[in-house]
């Protein structure tokens, strides 16, 4: 994603990171019939194809964290960015910091990829979603590869178990004790987790803390253990 830092600067600080947090979503969202190309990579900044205000509103509720979607997203951004295992970092302290988090959403590199690339509406069907991922995933998988993520964050079954069964060799998966939502590719350290989709109507507490953040969270605890 675009921030306000010069993109080389925000390539080069993704790839020297140690979390790079991905985000597999469904697909773009688009109201009416007529669907269009949209850059999501530019949903946080102003640009010369910016052609109405709506547009330029859009974008400035974006960098705010004011649509909920969004919001979810940030969140989730920064727990898996600063959580340790001294700190983790519960739903309630992470508001707390809003103004934090939402300056952090805005210059830390994150990637976000719509696994069904034609724009669709507010709903999709699992069955089309499989069937795009089967179609093309292997278009995805490149995609992924090239954005080298430690932190795989699917919106979704279909999404869940497209990654966990075509990312990475079987072998190479370790499943956590009791946690069945979230895989460890044992080469590299990549953690794969199940997720709410963060446009889900479940409270922002239940999608951050019941979902992707409990598992961390498990398997920091999982991760300390191991290194005594």
């Amino acid at each position: 994603m675009y921030n306000s830092l010069p993109n080389e600067q925000n390539e080069d600080f993704w790839f020297s990171s140690s979390k790079r947090v991905l985000f597999l979503l469904k697909d773009q969202n688009q109201q009416g019939m007529e669907k269009w190309d949209e850059d999501i990579r530019e949903w946080l900044i102003d640009t010369v194809n910016d052609k109405t205000e709506s547009q330029l509103k859009i974008k400035e509720a974006n960098r705010n964290l004011s649509p909920r979607f969004i919001r979810n997203l940030a969140y989730l951004l920064w727990g898996l960015s600063k959580a340790d295992k001294d700190n983790p970092w519960w739903y309630d302290e992470v508001i707390k910091h809003f103004d934090e988090v939402k300056d952090f959403f805005n210059t830390q590199p994150f990637a976000i990829v719509e696994c069904k690339k034609q724009p669709g509406g507010g709903k999709l069907e699992d069955k089309k979603l499989k069937q795009h991922l089967a179609d093309y995933g292997d278009l995805l998988i490149r995609e992924i590869e090239i954005l080298s993520p430690t932190m795989i964050v699917c919106a979704g079954g279909p999404i869940y178990d497209f990654a966990i069964n075509k990312l990475y060799p079987q072998e190479e998966l370790i499943t956590i004790e009791g946690l069945q939502e979230m895989r460890l590719h044992t080469p590299t350290g990549t953690l794969i987790f199940f997720s709410y989709h963060p446009s889900d109507r479940k409270t922002s507490r239940n999608f951050y803390d019941n979902g992707v953040m409990y598992h961390y969270r498990e398997f920091l605890k999982y991760q300390s253990k191991m290194k005594q």
